[in-house]
């Protein structure tokens, strides 16, 4: 999470964006930083494509992340080593 960082001149603008940009994907920013970002989003095609490009490969990312479940066996076997450790 950020502090009260601002962006300040255009390139500062995009670092600041770019720094905080998967904070911002994952819903991490203040309600106030988030909107600063946004704004500067709507202002900076460069960023805006940048956050796009981002958030597709996010999707992607969660799409392959099926979840992944022990066998009944494995987990007697793990219980079973708890319960004698």
């Amino acid at each position: 999470m950020i502090g009260d960082e601002r962006p300040g001149c255009a390139e500062q603008a995009c670092g600041w964006a770019l720094d905080h940009l998967q904070e911002f994907l994952h819903g991490e920013l203040s309600e106030e930083a988030a909107d600063a970002f946004r704004h500067h989003l709507t202002a900076c095609e460069s960023c805006m494509d940048e956050a796009d490009m981002e958030a597709a490969v996010s999707r992607a990312l969660k799409r392959c992340q099926q979840p992944v479940h022990a066998s009944v066996e494995l987990r007697m076997r793990i219980v079973g080593l708890h319960l004698d450790g």
